[in-house]
């Protein structure tokens, strides 16, 4: 275990039950969400790959907008 994890742990071991059992299942949820996330890149990397490829090439033309964080 990394330091910065024993840290964390031990700021946890003082805060009440409940709050550390809310922490526990939000990092169990975001640990079980990136094995999904790998498996799912992983079995579409062709498809990510031709994705990116093609956003590549429309900005390359000068096809694609600057977003502007304030317009989403």
């Amino acid at each position: 275990m990394t330091r910065l994890m024993e840290q964390a742990i031990e700021r946890l071991r003082a805060v009440p039950p409940a709050q550390q059992d809310d922490v526990a299942r939000f990092l169990l949820a975001e640990l079980e969400e990136d094995i999904r996330w790998s498996k799912s890149t992983a079995n579409h990397e062709s498809k990510l790959k031709g994705l990116v490829d093609n956003v590549l090439a429309d900005d390359a033309r000068g096809e694609c907008e600057p977003l502007d964080p304030e317009k989403l």
